[in-house]
């Protein structure tokens, strides 16, 4: 069955009630959404018999239920969430079960649903006959009084957020006359009045108790609008959403609302992706993702299915994506199916909201880093646009000269992104929806040294990274069927100079994904689809030729002619995968599932078949089972754009390849609590390694070979996650990692410990909400050390006067064990028409000195400690409406 989460009200003295919609549903493989066009409308109400116990007492109490509805309109269950006790709970129950409904329907097809229902017991005194109406003379029926007009009419809106509440109790009482009404759908209510004071109550479930007083005119219609406070004000959403299935080993489902204040995250649910199993701590202020002892560029980096070039910012900063554009988030640490393909690592895969329906939104953020700006907006029926907007002033804080090695530094880091989104679901075509999404990023950094460089010369770099991207997509959903295309074009510029040597890439990307669901019958589910990309790469490099020329004057440094390089290299690459879904009696799901990608990289054609397998058993209770799964598969990707360069690569490189296997097993102990146990391994071969060969072509002609895919990895160990899902007033999770990650460049040499190998990784996150709009977290991380190779010595070329290293064996010492404690404080307040939140981030609050590297002085006989970021506040401001 599946479920869609209603906000539902009703009560025991209305004669209707009506339910609002769901935010969303979600079918990820097929890359559609599905969305309640029509919420269950209430038939035929059965009046709950009030308990004469309670109805003695002058008792009154409200039952919150869960409701499922079959496709029918008929109530198949009911579950008693909160109890009221006296006798309440079983009459509402046995009222409930005989209530009718008009089917609901998910994408214009009547369909299974639940629904949160409340009912109202209230305590009326007796009513007391007066006997027969009083007639005239002439038999006809005293006139009782006039017929107001409509004295008072509004709408009923929560706080803040301006949603409307339907099914609220709207209450008019002065000295001689009282009125009820119920807020439809809209929140809309009307009351016929006679002039005067009156006093008005609105009661609604899961909102406080509002009271006001109006004084109504003779001649005038008073319209108002009332906002009252939702109950779980300061308090996390409790309420279940609807539940994916899960066909992968490990796929990690981030929501926004849970990650938006995870300390240390600055506000940025992407960046939490780093506190989670698999996930090795990113070297210092990169924000690389390395997952499972993987190059970071292994790992796949999506967005609403196009692939983007990096994820976060500089210095490991926010994502590239404003988090009020963010619906979830899904990490695969590895294991993924058929319909992610060209990585060899993990994959993120980040997913976008689009804005509701008729209602405008926006929030603008402030902090010591950054300004973000978001806002959504209804333009027509069934079309709304949202943008938002971001740009740093890391150049204003950290512009200034910062003592590092005995030289004065001055870095100036600054990045902008943006986003712009259409969605138009046409009234008339309930069927269809589209979607146009243009996005961007573009970071810059400037970092100089006077004085560096022998002789007093001062040394620099810059470096520029941006891309954009403008997809379209359309969804169709009939029946069954499922069909998603998603066309993209995109460009990505990359400029980097250090001293001499500067190269700039520009690339034009143009792809296509398209996604087909046939749900064919309850026991089997086919998913297919195409995934196309065309990369064209353009580049040009200046850099000091080698061997240096001469010296101008004895004693100077070398003068070295510049050497002048560029080039356009092509990366194609076809897509084609399909994969089951088969559900067995013993509740066992098997999704085999296949990929095949045609790749013209530089002129040569490659061909990679890629077969996939996962299995999930099902053991236990259905509401607690005790799930086994195990995965296999075998996954390639390109040597990328620099390894089949002619100079500086080598053009026939093959494709990387990985096989990778996972184990793991995973209890819900609690409604709250689950834990997750995953052992993995996984090889890597066909890697792209730096050689020195000698290769004879075909004509006889020698040359020698820069790369060779002589390189070997290997990956295995264990990842547990026990997390602690939201309730109303705490979240969160033990995430640990035991690894071991070697590599072997090639034959001549044997195993040793890659540049990833975090052998030990552990995060602690907890978050508790104290009501009243304050909030608490806290984040501790602890890892080993990654391997490092030491400077033993080094020796003097009187050519260059300079000294050169003398390196030890690869990999035989390690940094120190990093270790971190992240806090954060938010305070929030609720006005009538927007919100206002105020935080406290504080990074390394025990002030911990990390050591992330080592600089040594120009004859390598000292060194200095690069630490990590020290004790380091971060005010912030952000406003909603």
């Amino acid at each position: 069955m599946v479920a869609v989460l209603l906000g539902w009200s009703a009560s025991a003295r209305a004669d209707d009630a009506y339910g609002g919609a769901t935010e969303h549903m979600e079918v990820p493989d097929a890359g559609h959404t599905p969305v309640l066009t029509k919420p269950p409308a209430l038939l035929q109400r059965v009046e709950p018999i009030f308990p004469e116990d309670a109805k003695a007492q002058q008792l009154q109490g409200d039952v919150v239920m869960q409701v499922d509805i079959g496709a029918d309109g008929k109530v198949t269950d009911v579950q008693v969430l909160q109890p009221a006790g006296h006798g309440f709970d079983e009459a509402a129950v046995a009222a409930v079960k005989q209530f009718t409904f008009s089917a609901a329907e998910i994408d214009n097809v009547p369909a299974p649903v639940r629904i949160t229902y409340t009912e109202h017991f209230v305590w009326t005194a007796p009513v007391v006959d007066a006997g027969p109406p009083e007639l005239t003379d002439a038999g006809e029926v005293v006139d009782a009084g006039p017929q107001w007009p409509i004295r008072l009419a509004g709408r009923v809106l929560e706080r803040a957020s301006r949603k409307p509440v339907a099914g609220a109790q709207v209450e008019a009482e002065g000295t001689d006359v009282k009125g009820e009404a119920v807020t439809d759908a809209d929140g809309h209510f009307e009351l016929h009045l006679p002039p005067g004071n009156v006093g008005v109550t609105v009661r609604a479930a899961n909102y406080q108790l509002y009271h006001t007083t109006e004084n109504l005119t003779q001649t005038e219609r008073l319209d108002v609008t009332y906002f009252v406070m939702p109950k779980t004000y300061g308090l996390y959403e409790s309420s279940v959403r609807s539940q994916r299935d899960q066909k992968e080993v490990n796929r990690y489902t981030l929501d926004r609302e849970e990650l938006e204040k995870v300390p240390g995250s600055l506000g940025d649910p992407i960046r939490v992706i780093q506190d989670l199993p698999g996930v090795a701590r990113a070297p210092f202020l990169s924000g690389q993702l390395i997952v499972r002892g993987s190059a970071p560029t292994d790992t796949g980096s999506y967005l609403d299915g196009v692939e983007i070039p990096l994820l976060f910012h500089f210095f490991g900063g926010p994502s590239v994506v404003n988090p009020e554009f963010l619906d979830r988030i899904d990490f695969f640490p590895g294991g993924f199916g058929p319909e992610y393909g060209r990585a060899i690592g993990g994959i993120v895969d980040v997913q976008t909201r689009a804005p509701k329906p008729n209602e405008w939104h926006g929030s603008a953020k402030i902090d010591l880093i950054d300004t973000g700006v978001y806002v959504a907006m209804p333009i027509a029926d069934g079309l709304s646009v949202s943008a938002a907007a971001r740009r740093s002033y890391l150049d204003a804080v950290l512009g200034v000269a910062l003592p590092i090695a005995g030289a004065s530094v001055t870095v100036a880091p600054v990045y902008y992104d943006y986003q712009l989104r259409v969605d138009y679901a046409p009234p008339d075509m309930k069927k269809n929806k589209f979607k146009l999404f243009f996005f961007g990023s573009d970071d810059y950094l400037t970092v100089v040294a006077p004085g560096a460089l022998p002789g007093g010369a001062q040394f620099t770099i810059n470096d520029h990274q941006g891309f954009q991207r403008l997809q379209g997509a359309w969804i169709w959903h009939d029946g069954i069927t499922t069909l998603s295309t998603a066309p993209y074009v995109g460009l990505d510029d990359l400029s980097v100079g250090v001293g001499q040597f500067q190269i700039d890439a520009n690339d034009v990307v143009v792809g296509h994904r398209e996604n087909l669901q046939l749900d064919l019958t309850k026991w089997f589910i086919l998913r297919s689809g195409l995934d196309f990309e065309l990369y064209r790469s353009t580049y040009d490099a200046h850099f000091p030729a080698v061997p240096l020329s001469y010296r101008p004057f004895p004693g100077e440094q070398p003068d070295a002619p510049l050497q002048t390089l560029g080039g356009i290299i092509n990366e194609l690459d076809y897509g084609f995968w399909t994969e089951g879904e088969i559900h067995l009696p013993w509740r066992m799901k098997i999704f085999p599932g296949v990929r095949y990608d045609y790749y013209r990289l530089h002129g040569l054609s490659r061909n990679g078949v890629a077969p996939r397998l996962t299995i999930r058993q099902d053991f236990g209770s259905e509401d607690k089972p005790l799930t086994v799964k195990a995965a296999v598969g075998i996954y390639n990707e390109s040597p990328g754009a620099q390894n089949l360069d002619p100079v500086f690569g080598y053009p026939q490189e093959p494709l990387q390849w990985a096989f990778q296997s996972s184990l793991g097993v995973e209890k819900r102990i609690t409604d709250a609590i689950n834990i997750d146990l995953t052992g993995f391994f996984n090889r890597r071969y066909d890697l792209a390694e730096p050689s020195n060969i000698i290769v004879q072509e075909k004509d006889g002609s020698l040359h020698r070979q820069l790369v060779a895919p002589s390189g070997l990895g290997r990956a295995y160990g264990l990842e547990l996650l026990a997390r602690h899902e939201i309730t109303k007033h705490f979240f969160g999770w033990i995430a640990y990692t035991l690894s071991w990650s070697y590599e072997r460049p090639n034959s001549n040499v044997d195993y040793s410990p890659s540049t990833y190998d975090e052998r030990h990784i552990l995060t602690l996150i907890a978050q508790y909400k104290f009501g009243n709009g304050w909030e608490l977290g806290g984040r501790y991380r602890l890892a080993t050390g990654v391997p490092a190779t030491p400077t033993v010595g080094a020796t003097f070329d009187a050519d260059t006067e300079s000294y050169h290293p003398i390196s030890g064996a690869a990999g035989s010492t390690r940094q120190p064990t990093f270790s971190q404690l992240d806090l954060r404080v938010d305070k929030s307040w609720l006005f009538e028409r927007w919100s206002l939140g105020v935080y406290l981030d504080v990074q390394n609050v025990l002030n911990e000195t990390n050591q992330e590297g080592v600089i040594n002085d120009y004859r390598f006989q000292t060194s200095e400690t690069v630490p990590g970021i020290p004790f380091l506040p971060t005010l912030g401001v952000k406003g909603s409406f």
